[in-house]
């Protein structure tokens, strides 16, 4: 497997966890992390949906004893809803709660080229634009870490390919099978067909796009005010606004926050004052005082953020864009 040079020294420079399951993708890229002696720890999540959901979690934990990493491991309750969106917000809140208590730099994730461009199909299915359609980054910067993605240009083949010449143990997650969820139909039926026969053409592909939006867009133009991302109203500024903050957008849900304030998914908040809008996680205040309800009236700060304000101590005063 080839891992880009920059992102290789990134990783060598900082404190790092690396989401993990005992799935083909994760194990690789455990094993390929220490052999160019980049230092990591773990996280797992159990999802006890599986017949060795409990036999991965222990054989987990004996891997991180034995190469002494420090593993944290969740067990995610049953979803009543869709699965797939509820257990990934359930694993990156999981994730973005560990970063932020032990201070870690990065959040590596083990998506590789399948994984893009079965992403890129989904939300070409559903109706998105370039900031949803392009979702997945090498390199993607939070508030207090990065999400490093090291494999987003390695095929699933090259990492089958790596396990092997290394004779790398690894679970099968039999789900992966299950035409249920839309991931899996669009796999089999598109994905992996295209990715091994077009996989030069398709990395240098990516490569261009990525490049191409930030040109467009300058993604760079979103500010980040102690937790609150601000960025002009137009809709892909605020898409990707949601993405930095964990949340991709359906097709009903844009429409919806470019109406007016609101709430995406019942976590993110988006709000807007003049030119500019707010995204930031949706909090609640049991009563706010009287005087800083006034002084927000004053300064016309919009009633979805008043609370955040409130609750992180931030002065009016300070909150001049």
């Amino acid at each position: 497997m080839q891992i880009k040079h920059e992102i290789l020294e990134l990783l060598k420079k900082g404190k790092n966890l690396l989401a993990f399951s005992y799935g083909s993708d994760s194990s690789a890229l455990f094993y390929f992390l220490m052999q160019n002696d980049i230092s990591f720890d773990l996280a797992l999540i159990n999802y006890k949906t599986r017949v060795n959901s409990d036999k991965e979690e222990n054989e987990a934990k004996k891997l991180a004893l034995k190469f002494q990493k420090q593993i944290f491991i969740k067990t995610a309750p049953k979803f009543k809803g869709n699965f797939e969106k509820e257990a990934r917000d359930f694993r990156y809140d999981f994730f973005h709660q560990i970063c932020l208590e032990n201070s870690y730099d990065h959040l590596i994730l083990a998506h590789h080229l399948n994984d893009q461009l079965e992403w890129f199909l989904m939300q070409l299915s559903r109706g998105a634009g370039l900031a949803e359609i392009l979702g997945m980054n090498e390199i993607e910067k939070h508030e207090k870490y990065c999400i490093i993605r090291p494999l987003l240009c390695v095929s699933k083949n090259e990492i089958l390919n790596f396990l092997k010449e290394n004779k790398i143990f690894y679970f099968n997650d039999e789900s992966n099978d299950d035409e249920k969820y839309f991931r899996n139909y669009i796999r089999k039926e598109f994905s992996n067909s295209f990715v091994e026969k077009f996989s030069k053409g398709l990395k240098r592909s990516f490569d261009y796009l990525s490049k191409d939006r930030q040109k467009i867009y300058d993604f760079e133009k979103i500010q980040n005010f102690k937790g609150i991302l601000i960025c002009s109203k137009e809709e892909s500024m605020i898409a990707k606004a949601l993405k930095i903050q964990g949340v991709v957008p359906s097709a009903k849900q844009r429409v919806q926050m470019l109406k007016s304030d609101c709430v995406i998914s019942g976590k993110i908040a988006i709000a807007y004052k003049d030119d500019k809008a707010f995204v930031f996680n949706y909090e609640l205040c049991k009563k706010l005082p009287k005087n800083f309800k006034e002084e927000c009236r004053k300064a016309k700060i919009p009633r979805l953020l008043r609370a955040y304000l409130y609750n992180h101590n931030i002065e009016i005063s300070s909150f001049k864009f």
